[in-house]
């Protein structure tokens, strides 16, 4: 099991380093932008659309790195002042309402994107990109994103039957500041990937 999540962070990991590289670029195309309207009054880069597209992508392509390091905010109001059974349960609950949302929005960008694919749309501007690739692009982080929110509902839920609540806290669970600190401490000395 340890390594399905060890595939799962790994994989988040790439795809959130993917979305990143996607925004630099889209800002690396508004600031050439910028510079020829100004110095030749052209026009080339469509650096709206295309940066418009790169950060719906990069946002689902992120989504899942933030599930796999603990990182979506949740409020702990009174999460903090459960016992461990308490908060456990509490995780498998929020994994698994996240996990169902998930599918819904999936059900409806599945059926979005196939529609712009069957109808051939494109955008109504110079470049003309039909509507499905980028569309496509974002379905598969969603998906990837929906996937592993089914997988932690699914290993919390079984972990809190066997009464591993410690193990579905790690796993699952709001991280403490000390342990948000410490990742934090470690990212920082750790060297650049």
């Amino acid at each position: 099991m340890k390594r399905l999540f060890d595939i799962g962070t790994g994989v988040s990991r790439a795809l959130a380093w993917l979305g990143g590289a996607m925004l630099l670029v889209s800002a690396a195309l508004i600031s050439l932008d910028v510079v020829f309207r100004a110095a030749f009054k052209l026009n080339i880069f469509e650096s709206f659309e295309l940066s418009t597209y790169a950060f719906a992508i990069s946002t689902s392509l992120g989504m899942s790195y933030a599930l796999v390091t603990r990182a979506h905010i949740r409020i702990e109001l009174l999460y903090v002042k459960m016992p461990l059974k308490g908060r456990a349960w509490l995780d498998v609950a929020a994994c698994t309402g996240l996990a169902v949302c998930l599918c819904v929005l999936l059900y409806w960008a599945g059926q979005l994107v196939m529609s712009n694919w069957a109808g051939g749309a494109r955008s109504n501007s110079a470049l003309a990109i039909r509507l499905a690739w980028p569309q496509g692009l974002w379905l598969l982080g969603l998906a990837w994103f929906a996937l592993l929110a089914l997988l932690y509902a699914v290993v919390g839920l079984w972990q809190c039957l066997r009464g591993r609540h410690e193990a579905v806290h790690e796993r699952l669970g709001v991280a403490s500041l000390k342990q948000e600190i410490d990742a934090s401490t470690a990212r920082a000395e750790s060297p650049a990937c």
